[in-house]
């Protein structure tokens, strides 16, 4: 069973973590670390490691405001995918968070992507494991995203807006775009 962990700056996980981070995800699509760790300092966010028993497998970097939480980044490590860690680390999440609505993004799939079959697999995925798709396309940074949520409730525009400020409220980021949904 895998087990959440708030991971801490002075953890030995820490590295490992910010390694899978980097690896991840797309310099496009990656915030800066330092805002990352700058929420998690002000209480706004959660950097959380995926463990099975000591072994960290993965990472969800999270922020929660009221009933909304919004999973910016959930990744296992490359090295050990396709071991049934993703489908046990989103049941974990979901439990977690069982009262909340869960939402997060994946690219949105277009025939002319370099990576489609890549999001189709990935949106596929979400789906299988208790997320819906929303039809909303969101623009972060640049990039295209369809909004995905849990399946315990829908999700608004209006509330990802609102979870998405919160977030960046007071921030130094100053690339980010966030434009309305199509």
């Amino acid at each position: 069973m895998l087990m959440i962990r708030e991971l801490k700056n002075d953890s030995t996980s820490i590295d490992d973590a910010k390694k899978i981070y980097f690896n991840s995800f797309p310099e496009k699509e990656q915030l800066p670390f330092s805002i990352l760790k700058d929420n998690v300092e002000l209480g706004k966010a959660s950097f959380s490691g995926l463990f099975s028993d000591s072994q960290l497998v993965g990472i969800v970097y999270y922020t929660r405001y009221e009933n909304l939480v919004y999973i910016f980044y959930f990744a296992i490590d490359a090295m050990i995918q396709s071991k049934g860690y993703g489908r046990e680390a989103i049941k974990a999440i979901r439990n977690y968070f069982a009262n909340d609505k869960i939402i997060l993004l994946v690219e949105e799939i277009r025939d002319d992507a370099e990576n489609n079959e890549q999001r189709k697999s990935r949106k596929r995925f979400y789906l299988r494991n208790g997320f819906v798709g929303s039809g909303k396309i969101m623009t972060e940074g640049g990039v295209r995203y369809e909004m995905l949520h849990s399946d315990n409730a829908d999700v608004s525009i209006e509330e990802y807006k609102k979870v998405t400020d919160y977030f960046f409220k007071d921030s130094s980021y100053s690339d980010r775009d966030n434009e309305n949904a199509v």
